[in-house]
């Protein structure tokens, strides 16, 4: 039996808790918060993506949109206090010392964007990628250009899409101390975690999440044009040990 919109965000907002909360404090405060937003939000995800969603990669786009959008709605409905990420876009703090991970379907648009760049832009990509290793703290993503802006913003997985910050302090403590940014940054945008469970619950519905690590990814399609191609047409289904 198919699984209701209520019943979807409520195992949404448990798997939510289960993954950001340590403790039964923060379980608390962040209950609340998730709840009043989960059920819309979730039931906005079914409603808009359709019936016949199959976590098919021609759809990813669409469904990417549609976090846009309701992201866009959220933050413009003014119960939220204002990110302190710039409007202008140019912070790239969450780039530079965050581990990137996007699903097989995300990385099926990342290869088609990348597949349209010309071969200087792919081979500026490829050179950059040796020195840096792995996304995470003391590294980058791969797709961060010198002027700090992303090479293929607009084909950027979910991840990216749904983080922000509400407090520049405690994204320094991140990079400064390598840890958890804090629970200021958490509890001030339960949207963005719900927007991307419910994403990766349309795109992998009946499948165990499987991940692949930005810089390794990128690295495996950029030196070959074979897999490069069949990542963009959609053949490969699984990300072998991509994982980095």
């Amino acid at each position: 039996m198919k699984e209701s919109s209520d019943e979807l965000a409520a195992k949404i907002v448990d798997a939510i808790l289960e993954e950001r909360c340590a403790s039964q404090e923060g379980t608390r405060r962040y209950r609340p918060l998730l709840e009043e937003r989960a059920h819309e939000i979730v039931a906005r995800f079914v409603v808009d993506a359709g019936e016949d969603n199959n976590g098919s990669p021609d759809q990813t786009p669409t469904l990417l949109n549609l976090a846009d959008n309701i992201v866009k709605d959220e933050l413009g409905s003014h119960r939220y206090p204002k990110p302190a990420c710039p409007d202008e876009g140019g912070c790239a703090m969450c780039c530079t010392h965050m581990r990137i991970v996007l699903s097989v379907q995300e990385a099926t648009v990342v290869a088609r964007e990348l597949l349209a760049l010309t071969e200087p832009e792919k081979a500026k990509i490829a050179y950059r990628l040796p020195s840096l290793g792995a996304s995470g703290p003391g590294s980058q993503c791969g797709l961060l250009d010198e002027q700090g802006l992303c090479t293929l913003y607009t084909a950027r997985p979910i991840n990216c899409r749904t983080h922000r910050s509400c407090s520049i302090t405690a994204c320094e403590d991140r990079v400064r101390m390598g840890r958890n940014a804090g629970e200021e940054v958490v509890f001030a945008y339960p949207f963005d975690d719900l927007v991307r469970k419910s994403f990766r619950h349309l795109v992998q519905p009946d499948e165990t999440p499987h991940f692949l690590e930005m810089n390794t990814f990128l690295a495996s399609v950029l030196h070959d044009d074979e897999e490069l191609a069949a990542w963009a047409s959609g053949q490969k289904r699984d990300g072998g040990c991509l994982l980095g």
